[in-house]
C-alpha cells in the first residue's frame, strides 16, 4: 500500500513526513524521562495528547514507510524512534501555537497546494482528482488527515519564518559545530557475561506478587478484540485455470522477442575534441601499437577510465552504433565524429544475442497465462463470496462452498487493540504485521459480523474478517500474568547480580578496567561489539564514574578517562559547505531555543518511561 507513497518522494504529504522527522534530529533530544505518571499519555498539553500505544504505532508506521523497512530492533538501536517522538512532539507544539495565535490556512491555500502537488497530476500535467484520491489511499491517508498534514505545514512555515531566513552561522557556532563531529573520547572499558539463570535463585509467590504489584500498570491490556480472517489470492483458483493451444501460441508471439538477450558488446571508449591527436593515436594502433599504453600515454587515461562495459546497440550515439556492431572482435574504429566530439573505439568482448529453447518458452509462458487467468477467476470469485457474505455465512462456511477447490485456512488473531498491537498473557505485547487498512477493518466491522472483503496489500491479496469477540480495558490478575512476572522479574534479576559481581571485580583491580579504546562519534563497533547505540550512550557520559551498559548477553564496564577533540583542517569550504547545509534546513541555532519555549509555553509533559523500559526489554531480547 506503501509503494505509491515510496516511488513519489515530492509528495506534500510525505515530505511533511521527512521534514518533521529531520526536525526532530535538529532539535532537543528526547530528554526528560522521567515517568512516574499514572497518565495514560506519554505526551500532552494542554488540549492534546498521545498515549503509549499512539506514539508505538506512528513509530511503525514511519519504519514502514521507509523503503528497507528497518525492524523494530533497528529502529531502536538507530535512534529513529527518538525523531518520531520528537516529530509529534513538534507537531503538537506547532498546532497549539498556531491555535493560540489564531492562525488559520484559506481554503483557497489549500486547494492551491493540492492542486501544486505534482503526486496528483496526470500525463498532461493537470491535477486528476482519481489521482488524488488514490494517492492518499495508497498513503493510507484520509482526505481529512491530509489536510491536517497541509495545515501542520503551513503552520509550520509560518511560524518559522522568523528564524529561517538566516543566511549564515556565526563562525564560532560552525567550529563548536565541527569540534562536536570530531569529539573523540578515550575510555577504558570490560565486558561481562550476564549471569546463568540457574544462579538465581527460584523466588516465592510472594517476591513475584511483590513484584508485579510494583508493576502492575505495565501489564494493562486495553480494549481488544478476538478475530478470525482469511486471505483470499489467485493462487487458490489456479487449479481452476483450463489454457488451450491457441491461447499459449498467441501469447507466444506477443512476447517471444522478450526472452531474447539482446547482443551486447564490451568498449574502449576515447573521447577527444584534438582531431590531430586522434588521428596519430589510430595510426599508432594500426602500427601494431597498444591500445592501454597508447591511452595512457597520449590522453592520461587507464583502462577503468575508457572502459565504458557491455552496451547494447541502442545504448550507442546513432553515428557509431551501426559501426560498432558491424566490427570484429578486437578492432578499433575511428576517429568518428558524434556530438560528444571525436570518438575512439576498441571492441574488447562481444556477447551475443541468446535466446532461450522453445520448450523453456513455452513452459514460462503457462505460467504466465495461469496466473493472469487466475486473478481473473479471482474476480469473478469475489463477487460469488460477497453473495454469501450478504446471505449471512461465516468464514467457515465460506471455505467450505464450492468456490474453492483448494483448502483455505480460516486463521486466527487475539487481543488486537485499535492500535494495531496483539497483547497476550503470556508472552510479549507484539505489533501486528499487517497494513494499517487491516486494522482499520477490524474495529470498523460490528462483533459477530463479517467485514466486506478488502485489499490491504500491493498485490492481488484480499481479506474477509470475521469479529469473534471484545474484551474491555483490564489488568490481568497475577494468576494469569504469572510466567510474564516470572521472565521480567528474572531479566531484572539477571541484571542486578551480574552488576553487583561486576562491581566487586573492578573494585578488588582498584577500578581498573582491562580493555583501552579510542572511541569516534561515528563508531559503529567497540571491540568486537557492533552497537552503534552502545556508542551513541557512551558519549552521554559527562563524568569519569564507571557506567554499566547492558548489551545482547553481556554487561559492559565503562569509564570515560579523557574527552578530546581530534585535530581537522577548518577551511573556508568546510565553513561554507556546513553553512549551506544548515540554511537549506527549516531550523538554525535558534530553533532549538524557540521550540523549548514552546513547550513552556504550552506546558508539554512527557512520560516516556514505560515506552523506554518497553524499547529496553526490545533491545536485551
Amino acid at each position: 500500500m506503501l509503494r505509491s507513497l515510496r516511488n513519489q518522494t515530492q509528495s506534500i504529504f510525505f515530505k511533511c513526513f521527512l521534514v518533521l522527522l529531520v526536525c526532530g534530529f535538529a532539535l532537543w533530544g528526547v530528554g526528560d524521562l522521567t515517568g512516574g505518571s499514572k497518565s495514560k499519555s506519554i505526551l500532552s498539553v494542554e488540549n492534546q495528547n498521545i498515549s503509549i500505544e499512539e506514539a508505538l504505532n506512528k513509530i511503525n508506521r514511519a519504519r514502514y514507510m521507509l523503503p528497507n523497512k528497518p525492524s523494530l530492533e533497528e529502529t531502536i538501536k538507530n535512534g529513529m524512534y527518538k525523531s518520531v517522538l520528537n516529530r509529534l512532539e513538534q507537531e503538537m507544539l506547532i498546532n497549539e501555537e498556531a491555535n493560540f495565535l489564531d492562525l488559520n490556512v484559506p481554503l483557497s491555500e489549500q486547494m492551491k497546494l493540492i492542486k501544486e502537488e505534482k503526486a496528483f497530476n496526470d500525463a498532461l500535467g493537470k491535477f486528476s482528482q482519481k489521482k488524488f484520491i488514490q494517492s492518499l489511499k495508497n498513503a493510507g491517508l484520509s482526505e481529512e488527515k491530509y489536510l491536517d498534514i497541509i495545515k501542520t505545514e503551513s503552520n509550520f512555515k509560518q511560524l518559522s519564518m522568523p528564524i529561517t531566513k538566516n543566511d549564515y552561522y556565526n563562525e564560532k557556532i560552525i567550529k563548536k559545530i565541527i569540534s562536536w563531529q570530531n569529539e573523540v573520547k578515550d575510555i577504558e572499558y570490560e565486558t561481562f557475561k550476564i549471569v546463568n539463570k540457574n544462579e538465581i535463585k527460584k523466588p516465592s509467590n510472594d517476591v513475584l506478587k511483590s513484584f508485579y504489584k510494583k508493576n502492575k500498570k505495565s501489564y494493562e491490556i486495553p480494549l481488544t478484540r478476538d478475530v478470525n480472517y482469511i486471505e483470499i489470492t489467485p493462487s487458490h483458483f489456479e487449479d481452476q485455470v483450463v489454457i488451450n493451444k491457441k491461447q499459449i501460441d498467441e501469447k507466444y508471439e506477443i512476447e517471444k522477442s522478450n526472452y531474447k538477450t539482446e547482443e551486447t558488446r564490451e568498449i574502449l571508449q576515447i573521447t577527444t575534441q584534438n582531431e590531430i591527436k586522434a588521428r596519430e593515436f589510430v595510426d599508432l594502433i594500426k602500427k601494431g601499437g597498444n591500445f592501454n599504453e597508447l591511452a595512457k600515454n597520449n590522453f592520461n587515461l587507464n583502462k577503468s577510465d575508457t572502459n565504458i562495459g557491455f552496451l547494447k546497440k541502442s545504448e550507442l550515439p546513432s553515428e557509431s552504433a551501426d559501426l560498432i556492431f558491424k566490427a570484429q572482435l578486437n578492432e578499433t574504429l575511428g576517429p568518428i565524429k558524434t556530438k560528444f566530439g571525436l570518438n575512439i573505439y576498441k571492441i574488447i568482448t562481444i556477447s551475443p544475442e541468446k535466446e532461450p529453447n522453445y520448450e523453456f518458452i513455452i513452459d514460462d509462458i503457462k505460467k504466465k497465462l495461469i496466473k493472469e487467468l487466475s486473478i481473473e477467476i479471482l474476480f469473478e470469485k469475489l463477487n460469488n463470496i460477497e453473495d454469501l457474505i450478504a446471505e449471512g455465512n461465516n468464514l467457515d462456511e465460506i471455505v467450505k462452498s464450492n468456490i474453492f477447490n483448494k483448502k483455505i485456512i480460516v486463521k486466527n488473531l487475539r487481543k488486537i487493540s485499535k492500535q494495531g498491537f496483539i497483547y497476550s498473557y503470556v508472552g510479549k505485547t507484539e505489533f501486528l504485521e499487517k497494513k494499517p487498512e487491516f486494522v482499520k477493518n477490524i474495529w470498523n466491522t460490528e462483533v459477530n459480523e463479517l467485514s466486506d472483503i478488502f485489499n490491504s496489500n500491493d498485490d492481488y491479496s484480499y481479506f474477509i474478517i470475521e469479529i469473534i469477540n471484545e474484551t474491555k480495558s483490564e489488568i490481568p490478575t497475577f494468576d494469569l500474568v504469572k510466567n510474564k512476572v516470572f521472565d521480567q522479574w528474572l531479566e531484572q534479576e539477571l541484571i542486578l547480580k551480574t552488576k553487583d559481581i561486576v562491581k566487586r571485580i573492578v573494585s578488588s583491580n582498584n577500578n581498573k578496567l582491562s580493555n583501552k579504546s579510542s572511541i569516534k562519534r561515528n563508531d559503529k563497533i567497540l571491540g568486537n561489539i557492533d552497537d552503534p547505540y552502545l556508542i551513541n550512550r557512551i558519549f552521554e557520559i559527562n563524568n569519569k564514574e564507571i557506567e554499566y551498559f547492558v548489551t545482547a548477553d553481556n554487561l559492559i564496564a565503562i569509564k570515560v578517562i579523557k574527552t578530546r577533540t581530534n585535530n581537522y583542517k577548518f577551511d573556508k569550504k568546510t565553513f561554507n559547505d556546513l553553512n549551506r547545509s544548515f540554511s537549506e534546513s527549516f531550523f538554525n541555532d535558534v530553533s532549538n531555543l524557540y521550540v523549548q519555549h514552546l513547550a513552556s509555553k504550552h506546558k508539554l509533559k512527557r512520560n516516556y518511561r514505560e515506552l523506554e523500559n518497553y524499547f529496553i526489554k526490545q533491545q536485551d531480547n
